[in-house]
């Protein structure tokens, strides 16, 4: 290679590329005799004229940039192929461009969306398994490809503006292609309603009719569907966004993706009614046999019983049905990097014709399509958290752990099953303590030791009626457990007469040891003259009195929302000193956790017992008073009955997992044996005796 030092040249000014066509001339040239039809006749008329007066006349016509760049022909490109090229992702465990490898199983959702047929996509999923963001790749596609209104629709206000800032605009920011159509107004980026230089993006939320009203859309999202909450005087928000498209005709797409909740809720039910269902297999990388991966074949070794453990240690693993042998334990286990191979090698099948996807949607052609996706075949969820959940749910079976393994792993619903309950059976939970005792501590577990305390705090409930107050005192013990012990429960008439049983009395155990009411949670909607009351005690008692509305199925088993104001006598306004928070407690979770305590029987852990003394007999017609309905999915009072009871301990199981009691360890109980490390190797040392030496004092 020559090192001669070469001169240095003047550097030469760049032409600016056209994006025209290389089939189109950017400059068409006419003769005036040979204009074309579409020349306005008068515009005709006088270049004839000034043809007439100079002679022949040549027309230079070109091609402005904004018609070269909308009469351009654009091959057509698939959905997936479309992402990978221009998606950036912003708000991920793995940020950059989009690849395809990473989720190969959103690859067949992506495309099947604007396949010619279909109009509507159900998507029942697991957390954590890009099918949102898939969807997304779908409307920035369309954005570029198929531009037309779209329609975002979230549970709530709240989660509306978030994924429009934090996922959306970033997604129209980061993209070069997506950021060609902003108009470069800051005001068009805003957090309910993004307008582009061709459509609008609008954001709405269930339960707020106005925002999902009166908007012709094209493309409809309809996000965690199961979670929406519904407007009492309006339709439910599913159906009026899909009025939204009507006009459109078979030109609109939906969306429908979830979490499922229970069975028959919204997703699970768009799910079955699909013409196409579609489940994701995969291709063992052992033996190369395609499977349908499932939960039973997830596995961790035998007598492991900390789930942190299985999870820190990496202990979980996939079995494969075709090849795992138990002579040879390492042959068809998989860890995650095989599963990870497994899913990249997998693909689409139809759960009834077992067809391939593009081959079912060319023969059958379905207007809807479901994709169902798993925990375990996501990148992003590793095998031994599914195998701790498991374990978890094995070692202590709880409805609330059941429908985390159900609904967040499995990605199907959980189906509530309640015996009907009577009252015989309800009086038959008293044991023999008096009314207003506690129980007393557990025997020492050494001779001559210090008996273990049995009792972790003592709550309270309180039901709000127009003319008083109904309550339940309840003593809950350590550990998740959770056995509970009923203290007292009654008619309150006042406010005042509550304090001086919360706060100002102390409950004695049978060695007379004193508890006191550690916190409170009241029903602050129990009738609308006693809100303002009630808004008002709890300020007066903050961090120990907690507002309470029941809700039905929310986003989370306590949603929380922020009160300034409460009604004045005059229907004013009156502000709230500091404000306060009203804790929107789910009540199909926590009557379902309660219907499972009564069922158990009173020796066995976790029971949940009754005091001995007078005036039970109507605690017990309240506890029965409502059931659980299947086809409503929620819980009914059928007969109307006085359910105050039920009220009264339902919630106290909420405050129970507000306040994280289950998580409260007993005192002096036995810790974990710490872990023995193996010796560190000592390095052999090489050399003369004196190198050795000199060595070994330095270490």
């Amino acid at each position: 290679m020559s090192l001669t030092k070469q001169p240095v040249q003047k550097p030469r000014t760049r032409k600016r590329k056209t994006t025209a066509n290389p089939t189109m001339p950017t400059e068409i040239r006419f003769r005036v005799d040979q204009l074309p039809g579409c020349i306005h006749p008068e515009t005709r008329a006088a270049v004839a004229r000034l043809a007439a007066e100079r002679g022949l006349i040549v027309w230079p016509w070109a091609f402005g940039r904004g018609e070269r760049a909308v009469l351009r022909h654009r091959p057509p490109i698939l959905a997936s192929r479309w992402a990978e090229r221009h998606r950036v992702v912003h708000e991920s465990s793995r940020p950059g461009p989009w690849r395809n490898m990473v989720t190969p199983y959103a690859v067949g959702i992506m495309d099947a969306a604007f396949f010619p047929s279909v109009l509507n996509e159900n998507i029942k999923k697991c957390p954590q398994s890009a099918g949102t963001e898939a969807v997304h790749n779908c409307i920035g596609y369309t954005i570029d490809r198929a531009p037309g209104p779209v329609l975002y629709v979230f549970p709530d206000e709240t989660t509306a503006r978030e994924n429009a800032q934090e996922r959306i605009i970033p997604m129209l920011r980061d993209s070069p292609r997506l950021r060609e159509y902003h108009t470069g107004t800051s005001d068009d980026m805003g957090s309910v309603r993004i307008k582009l230089a061709h459509l609008i993006i609008h954001m709405a939320w269930s339960g707020s009719a106005a925002r999902l009203g009166n908007k012709p859309i094209r493309y409809l999202v309809l996000d965690e569907l199961d979670k929406y909450q519904g407007s009492k005087r309006e339709a439910p928000a599913e159906a009026l966004a899909e009025k939204r498209v009507i006009t459109w005709g078979k030109r609109a797409i939906i969306w429908k993706l979830s979490t499922p909740t229970v069975v028959d809720g919204p997703i699970d039910k768009a799910f079955k009614e699909s013409e196409a269902r579609f489940r994701y297999h995969v291709v063992c990388p052992y033996c190369g046999c395609e499977l349908l991966m499932d939960f039973e074949h997830i596995r961790w070794p035998e007598g492991h019983t900390d789930p942190v453990t299985v999870v820190s240690r990496s202990l979980g693993w996939y079995e494969c049905p075709h090849c795992a042998s138990p002579d040879d334990p390492k042959r068809g286990r998989w860890n995650d990097a095989d599963r990870d191979l497994a899913v990249r090698n997998g693909l689409w099948r139809e759960e009834t014709s077992g067809l391939e996807l593009n081959e079912h949607l060319a023969r059958f052609l379905p207007i809807s399509v479901g994709f169902h996706i798993p925990a375990w075949i996501s990148p992003f969820v590793s095998l031994s958290k599914i195998a701790a959940k498991a374990l978890e749910y094995e070692l202590n079976p709880t409805l609330e752990l059941l429908k985390d393994l159900q609904n967040n792993y499995k990605a199907e619903p959980w189906e509530a099953q309640y015996e009907t309950r009577s009252e015989d059976a309800i009086l038959a939970l008293r044991d023999d303590r008096p009314r207003g005792a506690v129980p007393g501590p557990l025997p020492a577990r050494k001779p001559g030791g210090e008996p273990q305390e049995r009792v972790a705090a003592v709550l309270a409930a309180v039901d709000t009626q127009l003319r008083y107050f109904r309550y339940a005192i309840r003593a809950f013990g350590y550990g998740e457990e959770a056995e509970s012990w009923l203290i007292q429960e009654g008619v309150a008439p006042t406010l005042n007469a509550l304090d001086e049983l919360f706060w100002r009395s102390e409950y004695l155990d049978a060695h007379d040891s004193p508890f006191k009411v550690r916190a409170v949670i009241i029903d602050a909607m129990g009738d609308p003259q006693r809100t303002a009351q009630v808004y008002a005690w709890a300020s007066r008692n903050r961090s120990r009195v907690f507002p309470a509305q029941g809700v039905h199925a929310p986003a989370t088993p306590v949603a929380y929302a922020p009160q300034e104001y409460f009604p004045g006598p005059k229907g004013e306004r009156v502000k709230i000193p500091g404000g306060i928070l009203l804790h929107k407690v789910d009540t199909t979770m926590f009557k379902g956790v309660l219907a499972n305590k009564l069922a158990i029987a009173p020796g066995d852990p976790g029971a949940f017992h009754l005091h001995s003394g007078d005036g039970l007999l109507a605690y017990a017609k309240e506890m029965c008073a409502e059931v659980w309905n299947p086809e409503k999915n929620l819980w009914d009072n059928p007969k109307g009955r006085p359910n105050h009871a039920f009220d009264c301990e339902y919630l106290l199981w909420a405050l129970h997992w507000m306040l994280g009691i289950a998580k409260k360890k007993r005192p002096g109980a036995s810790k974990p044996a710490a872990k023995v490390l193996p010796p560190k190797p000592v390095p052999r040392l090489v050399g003369s005796v004196a190198d050795r030496l000199a060595a070994f004092s330095r270490r």
